[in-house]
């Protein structure tokens, strides 16, 4: 009886210690995605002031090499399935980011984790699809909305969001309550979403993504809206 009674606490404890274990393991992953934001966020930059201010370039821009219209659910693509490096993809390609893990976030588990990819960045030809979005632009002038410009030197750095955890998918979303951002003045935050307001925005499968364009530059606006809030004190 003496055993069966301590099994039974033993498992008591343990279920009452693993989901303190859980979150210990999620918030050490979310800092390790910061890091990665942030190292993302510094090559970029770097590429710019190597580039006349020139953010990376993206087929899926408006004046993306043979595109006539913005494909901003596809800016997590790192390169085109002909081989092209594309986005932040150039950064690898550049070496201002040189290794091929921190494009992916140790929190996803939707259909594109860094070993379905490692592959490709070395020797196989292929498409490859990264965990962190690129915006490829940012609102110019004061404040966050308004006209947008490539130029990062036209860029207003308090309130530009260039980078965040991949936002294609649901599947995407890797922290369920909010997402690292990356601001054009290589600051890094987090959005706070315990209510998962941008997952439930997000779409489910691919088709819908390509129907529906406007999803992804919403939420890049709720992060720049959120620069406001900061400087007033006020949640986004």
């Amino acid at each position: 009886m003496d055993v069966l009674v301590s099994v039974a606490v033993i498992a008591i404890l343990v279920g009452m210690l693993l989901p303190k274990l859980s979150q210990v393991q999620e918030t050490a992953r979310r800092v390790v995605c910061q890091s990665n934001v942030r190292q993302i966020g510094i090559g970029i930059m770097s590429y710019a002031n190597e580039h006349q201010g020139w953010l990376p370039a993206s087929v899926f821009l408006p004046d993306g090499p043979g595109r006539g219209s913005m494909e901003p659910q596809n800016m997590n693509t790192l390169r085109l399935a002909e081989g092209r490096w594309d986005g932040i993809g150039n950064l690898y390609l550049g070496e201002y980011v040189n290794a091929p893990k921190v494009f992916y976030c140790p929190s996803h588990r939707g259909e594109k984790p860094f070993l379905k990819y490692a592959g490709h960045f070395t020797a196989q030809p292929g498409e490859i699809i990264g965990n962190y979005h690129f915006r490829g632009e940012g609102p110019a002038g004061h404040g966050p909305h308004g006209p947008t410009t490539r130029n990062l030197d036209r860029i207003d750095p308090a309130f530009s969001s260039l980078i965040s955890d991949s936002m294609q998918l649901q599947s995407d979303y890797n922290h369920k309550v909010g997402s690292n951002f990356f601001r054009a003045d290589l600051s890094v935050h987090w959005y706070s979403d315990p209510g998962s307001r941008i997952r439930f925005l997000l779409p489910a499968t691919k088709a819908e993504a390509d129907n529906n364009l406007g999803y992804v530059p919403e939420v890049w606006s709720w992060f720049d809206d959120s620069a406001n809030a900061e400087q007033q004190g006020t949640n986004p």
